[in-house]
């Protein structure tokens, strides 16, 4: 696209908001036959590891890829092959046996390269996919070993418990340092670091939705010399010319300076519990609702987790966009409130800096810090108006299918394209049956009626 023009026109960003509520399959954008973007599920881990840790986690990203490739309901269409730095078809007779991934990371750790296992299934790494798999091991030096994953809306709702039990078993086996889920502006995770329309989208969408995330593995998986410095990893050949920062430097840009803001599941290891100054008790006395789960998932003891603590694995209700209109979240303003005092204000949400005459809009230092504080008691996101500053947001919930409707007005389910209905206060609100799950309807940012 050209960086002089407006990515979306004010008619196509209220096309693409209404169509991305009402469209379960995906909405997507493209400018000038471009890669399609749009919003979709995603989780991503972030693994703080030793040098020698290198090898043992591709042996569990590899398990990982495999269990992976047994839960999704398309195949890949594309493959990353590592050792030539290409993509090809998923077909290829090139591509490695996944059993074959350790001796090939063996030949990379000697290389002192990192080790990738990436697929998709579109025929793009630059479109946003239904499902992708991207794991990244590296060195160990200043960066995560990262894994993420993008998975499909409508299989999560028919496989909720399924998905639910593999995530946990993934956070057991790779005890990572941060862990995220709910939507964003897919991006895979594959290497998307200078993407100028994921960007803009994310800036549009995020005056849209509360319960947008950004995630972009490439630039904020660094955890620095924060408190990992006294660590074997940091020889003093590593840390030569350092000397001048203090001792436990954060770059506060970094995951390494604290938690991002959640926005459904989040992950508290022992680790961030003990720099919150919290106890499991202690959270689960703050978060004591019926519609949020917290899961206690073992973790090993180690330096930064001496009495072997539990890490605690928090689902924040159901997973939601939460527009706008319909008031801030209960349940995020909680969560925020907990975190907040290891929040990472700072996290740079950009994959390329702002110029002077972009007439598209983009996340610049002073409404990012409002976004990642947009859960707070004294915000103003998106806008005051919006905000409703000064009395309670209304919050309407999502009506199971054969109960009342609470509301007069405008509603939708995801489970069916197209099905913006009217009903009045008490009219029961019916399922519309398929093969999607049960059905939710939504109160309808658009309460206008048809247009004739």
């Amino acid at each position: 696209m050209s960086t002089a023009e407006l990515f979306m026109e004010p008619e196509e960003v209220e096309d693409f908001i209404r169509e991305t509520l009402e469209d379960d399959a995906l909405c997507t954008y493209s400018v000038d036959d471009g890669p399609e973007i749009g919003l979709c599920p995603y989780i991503t881990f972030y693994i703080y590891h030793l040098p020698e840790d290198y090898l043992p986690l591709v042996d569990k990203m590899t398990c990982i890829y495999k269990t992976f490739g047994q839960l999704i309901d398309v195949p890949f269409q594309i493959i990353w092959k590592d050792d030539t730095q290409d993509w090809l078809p998923a077909a290829d007779k090139r591509l490695p046996n996944p059993d074959d991934f350790p001796a090939l990371a063996c030949i990379q750790q000697k290389e002192l390269r990192p080790f990738w296992i990436m697929a998709s299934d579109q025929e793009s790494e630059a479109t946003t996919a239904r499902w992708a798999f991207c794991a990244k091991v590296r060195d160990g030096g200043m960066r995560y070993a990262t894994l993420k994953l993008t998975f499909r809306h409508k299989w999560y709702r028919q496989n909720k418990a399924r998905w639910q039990t593999f995530i946990k078993d993934c956070i057991a086996q790779l005890q990572p340092e941060h862990c995220y889920s709910g939507f964003e502006v897919g991006n895979g995770g594959f290497n998307i670091l200078g993407v100028y329309e994921s960007d803009v989208l994310e800036r549009i969408c995020a005056d849209y939705f509360y319960g947008m995330d950004i995630d972009h593995t490439s630039r904020m998986g660094f955890h620095s010399f924060c408190y990992h410095r006294d660590d074997p990893i940091f020889d003093p050949e590593a840390l030569e010319g350092l000397n001048n920062l203090p001792e436990k430097y954060t770059d506060p840009s970094d995951l390494g300076a604290g938690l991002r803001t959640p926005t459904w599941c989040f992950l508290l290891t022992p680790f961030w519990l003990a720099k919150l100054g919290k106890s499991e008790a202690d959270v689960r006395a703050e978060l004591d609702d019926p519609r949020i789960e917290i899961t206690a998932i073992p973790f090993a003891v180690g330096p930064h987790n001496p009495n072997g603590e539990a890490g605690l694995w928090i689902r924040l209700g159901e997973l939601d966009l939460h527009p706008v209109e319909n008031g801030v979240p209960d349940l995020l303003v909680k969560a925020n409130r907990l975190i907040r005092p290891i929040r990472c204000d700072d996290l740079n949400l950009l994959t390329l800096d702002a110029w002077d005459d972009d007439p598209n809009p983009r996340f610049d230092y002073e409404s990012s810090l409002r976004w990642m504080r947009r859960f707070d008691e004294d915000s103003d996101w998106p806008n005051a108006e919006k905000r409703n500053v000064g009395s309670p947001a209304i919050r309407r919930s999502n009506v199971p299918a054969n109960h009342p409707c609470p509301e007069t007005g405008w509603w939708f389910t995801p489970a069916q394209a197209n099905s913006r209905r009217y009903f009045k206060q008490d009219d029961i609100m019916p399922s519309v049956g398929g093969d999607y799950g049960d059905t939710f309807w939504q109160w309808s940012p658009d309460q206008s009626p048809p247009k004739l």
